[in-house]
């Protein structure tokens, strides 16, 4: 796990302008959050305790398709050749 984070590579990637303070803001949150993290690797665990407990799973319903309400034609001018055109966030 990375020590730190660029704060202002975060910001550049969600396209948001950050001042000065809210940058010390968030490295100081994202440090705090890291730590926390961290925490998970001081956890013992034990062999009995990582096997799976089929009794502590949630039966849902099946999923089935459904026709939506909203038409392609409400999104044209976001969709491309059949998809979603959306801008690059990823370097």
């Amino acid at each position: 796990m990375p020590e730190e984070i660029d704060v202002n590579k975060v910001a550049a990637l969600a396209r948001l302008k950050l001042t000065e303070d809210e940058e010390r803001y968030y490295e100081k949150r994202f440090k705090e959050i890291l730590d926390y993290v961290g925490l998970l690797s001081e956890v013992k665990i034990d062999s009995e305790m990582k096997e799976k407990d089929e009794s502590l799973q949630v039966i849902y319903r099946e999923d089935n398709r459904e026709d939506s309400s909203v038409s392609i034609d409400q999104f044209s001018e976001y969709i491309e050749d059949g998809f979603f055109k959306v801008p690059k966030v990823i370097e």
